[in-house]
């Protein structure tokens, strides 16, 4: 047999074998990228559940076999106060030290300790074994408490509550695996020999820690900060509740404990003791394993959060009652099954869930306190009761206190649930309110989210049915029966949309709303007719088919095509070829959102409507195309992406085609030859698909010429590393890449300060300023490629911000290896240029004369600087604008091209006479003017209307070349006095800004307020799409700037500055409108 055909077995073994693990890790709900850190972080709890357990076995062993039963309630106390004293300790060190070193000095403490034991255990001293009990729960708790919060610090709400069932089953899994093996450790080394199989495991935890620091932390890990007082928790009663159920259940539980140790002692020694407990927490771990994986959903899901909490205190409960009439091992083995076997299964499951309704900030208090104070107060409370009776009467009898305490804890029960629905209904009624944009609601916080709907307000009722997304349950299916009749239009189409995507429910309920008075709840009605009916709704479908709201009649068809069977695909096929093949463009457009409620199977009609002769049709088809989501619109949608009107949607269509569109897009990003703002919105589709294979793909670009092609192509990579896991840009890359921006950076610096001030223009000035800004940018992006994303986020946000930069610089001092804090935070440092430029001296690479420099601009990658340039050139008057102008005018870009004719004009040389013919509209009118006449003054540049755009507080915080593209379409208009710009009533697509002049505005014949130089007037229908809310009269002869609402929204899109200038303006005319009121 040849290597060859030897070869294929092995790569169908191959196959078979990575496709099966692919389907375990999706049965999981383990997406790709994520296996890696679930594995690690499944091992690591894995490791501190064998710590907890086998260093339980050890103390219990050691500490019974020599210690009479009235050491051991002391040891409950003393417990409680050491866990106590070490959390107030810990919690003040916690958040200065990073998580993987914090778990290593853990680590290297404890194990320093254990060998102390060790060798003191050997020599036989005495206080060593309630030191050790004591200690040895201290030190497993601690690295269970800081494997949560790792866990927490890599994943989001949502990942947290796809992934954690499956890492917390390694709790379990550790249980029944150390108490399978822990018994045949005992028989070939000894009780005191599992120190050392400890220590390895704590030093295993600390490996995976470290390992586990090369993933990016989730954004979403740290809470926003809330404004206002931090919420109280003290003075919750659900607090309270939870707090008073803890207390009672683990009081007595430790009283349990102590009756099942002190019968297996008085059954067992040393050793044979030893072995006992190992097979208990064996057969304890697997039978709880098995109803974990098969009781507790089923459990949760039909009785409720009530029967979660109930089954450790009822089980332990009935053992208890029984243990004085039957006082022997086996039933003393049952009372403590029942809180090894369930406590670490549906009880800290239902635990878990009873967090559900604290918000970020307030959960991790909330838990801190419950667990870390109450939970320890709970053994000493059980400790001293054990003190005060254990001598005085027999064990088995102690169960009256344990049967009274847990019949507490079961009384307490109704109180907890109800004040858990309440504050999850306070708490979604919160969301609803526009807080907690976060906010995730527990799996099993169904009942209250039931409650919400059948009693909240319109937006809460919205927000529960957004949370209940998986649920299909008949109560759930009967509520939205219910709720296809409430007063809200907004909850009744949600309603009828998911009971379309149910599929379930009755179709006379859907028929019903087929005579709604709104056309959107028609809509959502016609389409759960559709799939409730299916093939029975033809006739239902077909009369709707003729309903006024295209809405309607879109889901009409649609209906037809995907639930009608053959006779509706006949009868909604006929339709939407009527449709395509309509003259009328409105018809057409129709069609296209039939087509995208067919998704892929449209790609034909689609294709076909993307090169449609109608503009408006096209871009229908693009907002198709994002459903269709076919590779072979690939070619299709890159040309639309060189357009800025259909950019956008065109990027959301390729983002939709996903892992196919990866490589023909990242070939496209190094051409030369593609538009530059086609080059800079690659990334950002690109990131949307972050795997390994993307980063790959990306890292070739990350040292491209252009700076801000650079920093998209950097925060791409960033945003993928954060998603995709386990990729690490080593150490002389970053520094390799961090060196080339600070040297790039100190060029610029260095240029700026040379640069006489003839050659100084406002907008080179802002350029030096942005290239500054850029450089942070590019640098601090570059670090997250190998730290960790979410402090260098913050770091990135305050960089600019006086009153926050101090507190960034300090954040980037603590993160950074000590070999770049030099190379970085002095480009960082707040000194003026000079002095920096002299403190690194040698670092500053040689800078050319400044005309030579600025000749250099003229050919950057970006235009804007390169027209900027040959902008200051023309200001100066330099001897070199003329050969420079001739050399650009035939640039590819229209604003150097512009810029060059005025530059050209200012030195007498006219226009090519191609430029009359050029094909920018802007270009070809400069250029008929030009031929007309040198001298006269035709329009404003564009680099002009920049600057006025920038002199209103709408744009004032753009940065100028993010301006260009509305400067650019902008138009001059003059209006006379008295003449109305605008009329209430009217529709409109416009807004203006004043350059000259003043004006008056008028709501219903009375004077609102006056307008001068700078402000800006006509947002509100821009914004809105409605009719003109006021009349504006010039009150002198005025110049304005007329912005169309198309190239407002496609910046509005790009820049969150302006979203932030159209807030202040709108406060301020609601505070002017408030005042004259």
């Amino acid at each position: 047999m040849s290597n060859g055909d030897r070869s294929r077995p092995l790569a169908l073994v191959e196959r078979v074998q990575q496709l099966a693990l692919t389907s375990v890790l999706q049965l999981l709900g383990v997406k790709p990228g994520e296996g890696h850190r679930t594995g690690l972080l499944f091992v690591y709890l894995l490791c501190g559940s064998a710590v907890l357990v086998l260093g339980r076995t050890v103390r219990d062993t050691l500490f019974l076999s020599r210690y009479s039963l009235s050491a051991l309630p002391w040891m409950f106390v003393l417990y409680g106060v050491a866990s106590s004293i070490t959390v107030v300790l810990y919690a003040r060190y916690a958040d200065r030290i990073e998580r993987g070193r914090l778990v290593t000095v853990s680590v290297a403490v404890a194990s320093a300790t254990y060998l102390a034991t060790f060798v003191l255990v050997k020599l036989d001293v005495p206080w060593i074994y309630p030191g050790f009990y004591v200690w040895s729960d201290v030190v497993a708790n601690l690295l269970i408490v800081q494997f949560w919060t790792i866990a927490n610090d890599l994943h989001d709400p949502r990942a947290a509550r796809r992934l954690y069932p499956t890492i917390s089953a390694a709790r379990v899994v550790g249980v029944v695996a150390i108490g399978l093996v822990s018994g045949a450790f005992v028989q070939v080394i000894g009780t005191v020999q599992l120190l050392f199989v400890l220590i390895a495991l704590m030093v295993a935890i600390a490996f995976l820690a470290r390992r586990l620091r090369a993933f990016p932390r989730s954004e979403a890990s740290t809470p926003p900060r809330s404004r206002g007082p931090k919420p109280r928790i003290m003075g919750d009663r659900y607090v309270h509740a939870l707090g008073l159920f803890i207390l009672l259940t683990f009081a007595a539980l430790t009283i349990g404990d102590y009756q099942f140790k002190a019968i297996a002692r008085a059954s067992y020694q040393e050793d044979e003791l030893a072995r006992f407990f190992s097979l208990f927490y064996a057969v304890a771990g697997a039978v709880s394993l098995v109803f974990q994986m098969l009781v507790t959903p089923r459990l949760l899901a039909r009785y409720g959060i009530r029967a979660g909490m109930s089954v450790l205190p009822v089980s332990f409960g009935l053992a208890a009652f029984v243990l004085p009439f039957v006082p022997v091992l086996p039933v003393a083995t049952v009372m403590k099954f029942a809180d090894n076997g369930f406590q670490y299964t549906i009880h800290e499951t239902s635990m878990q869930a009873l967090y559900g309704p604290f918000r970020a900030e307030v959960k991790a208090r909330t838990r801190a306190f419950l667990e870390a104070v109450i939970k320890p107060l709970s053994y000493g409370v059980g400790g001293l009761a054990l003190v005060l009776l254990a001598s005085r009467i027999e064990v088995s009898m102690l169960s009256v206190v344990s049967c009274v305490l847990i019949a507490g804890a079961a009384a307490v029960i109704p109180l907890v649930r109800r004040h858990y629905v309440v504050a999850l209904e306070r708490n979604i009624g919160a969301r609803g309110d526009g807080d907690g944009d976060d906010f995730v609601f527990d799996a099993r916080a169904t009942p209250g989210l039931f409650n919400v709907l059948e009693h909240g307000r319109p937006t809460t009722v919205l927000l529960a049915l957004d949370q209940l997304e998986n649920e299909h349950s008949p109560a759930f299916v009967a509520m939205l029966q219910r709720l296809v009749r409430n007063p809200d239009a907004n909850v009744r189409e949600a309603a009828y949309r998911r009971l379309a995507s149910i599929g379930l429910g009755e179709p006379a309920v859907a028929v019903a709303g087929l005579d709604d008075a709104d056309a959107r709840v028609r809509a959502a009605a016609t389409g759960a007719t559709a799939s409730l009916l299916g093939d029975d709704a033809i006739e239902a479908l077909a009369r709707m088919r003729d309903d006024p709201s295209q809405d309607v009649r879109v889901a009409a068809i649609a209906g037809l095509l995907g639930h009608g069977g053959v006779e509706g695909v006949i009868e909604g096929a006929a339709m939407l070829a009527a449709l395509l093949a309509s003259t009328d463009p409105d018809a057409r457009i129709e069609a296209t959102r039939v087509l995208r409620e067919l998704g892929a199977s449209a790609y034909r009609p689609v294709r076909t409507l993307m090169l449609d002769p109608d503009p408006d049709v096209r871009r229908a088809a693009l907002r198709a195309a994002k459903y269709v989501a076919d590779v072979r619109l690939v070619p299709l949608l890159v040309d639309a992406l060189h357009r800025p009107a259909t950019r956008g949607r065109a990027a959301a269509a390729l983002v939709a085609i996903g892992e196919q569109a990866i490589a023909p897009l990242a070939a496209l990003l190094g051409d030369p030859n593609v538009p530059r703002p086609t080059r800079l919105m690659l990334p950002r589709i690109l990131r949307e698909s972050p795997s390994p294979r993307t980063y790959a793909l990306l890292r070739p670009h990350a040292q491209a010429v252009d700076g801000h092609l650079r920093l998209r192509v950097l925060a791409a990579m960033s945003s993928v590393r954060s998603r995709a896991g386990s990729i690490r840009e080593p150490f002389a890359v970053v520094e390799q890449w961090v060196r080339f921006e600070i040297e790039a950076g100190y060029r610029n610096m260095a240029a700026w300060q040379r640069l006489p001030a003839g050659l100084a223009t406002p907008l080179l000035h802002e350029e030096f300023d942005f290239r500054r800004l850029r450089a942070y940018r590019r640098i601090l992006r570059i670090l997250e490629l190998r730290y960790a994303r979410a402090p260098l986020t913050l770091v990135r946000t305050a960089i600019d911000r006086g009153e926050r930069r101090a507190n960034a610089l300090e954040v980037l001092d603590t993160l950074l290896e000590p070999a770049l804090r030099p190379l970085v935070l002095p480009f960082f440092d707040e000194v003026d240029d000079d002095a920096k430029l002299a403190r690194v001296g040698a670092m500053v690479p040689e800078v050319p004369p400044p005309e030579v420099f600025l000749l250099g601009q003229c050919e950057h990658p970006n235009p804007f600087v390169a027209a900027i340039a040959i902008d200051a050139l023309r200001e100066a008057g330099s001897p070199a604008l003329a050969e420079t102008a001739r050399a650009r005018v035939d640039s590819l870009d229209p604003l150097v091209r512009e810029v060059c004719l005025r530059a050209l004009a200012s030195v007498g040389e006219s226009p090519p006479p191609s430029s009359v013919r050029d094909p920018d509209p802007v270009v070809a009118k400069l250029a008929r003017a030009l031929t007309r006449s040198l001298t006269e003054r035709t329009m404003h540049s564009t680099l002009e209307k920049i600057l006025m755009l920038k002199g209103t507080p709408l744009f004032s915080t753009v940065a100028a070349e993010d301006l260009s593209a509305l400067a650019r379409t902008a138009e001059e208009r003059s209006f006379a006095a008295g003449q109305d710009i605008v009329r209430e009533g009217e529709s409109g697509d416009e807004l203006f800004v004043i350059l000259s002049g003043r004006v008056a505005v008028h709501r219903a014949g009375a004077e609102v307020t006056t307008l001068g130089p700078g402000e800006a007037f006509g947002e509100i229908s821009v914004l809105d799409a409605g009719p003109r809310t006021a009349t504006v009269t010039a009150e002198a002869a005025t110049d304005v700037l007329a912005v169309t609402s198309e190239e407002f929204y496609e910046i509005l899109y790009e820049q969150a500055e302006i979203a932030e200038g159209v807030i202040r303006m709108l406060v301020k005319r609601l505070r002017d409108a408030s005042r004259g009121g």
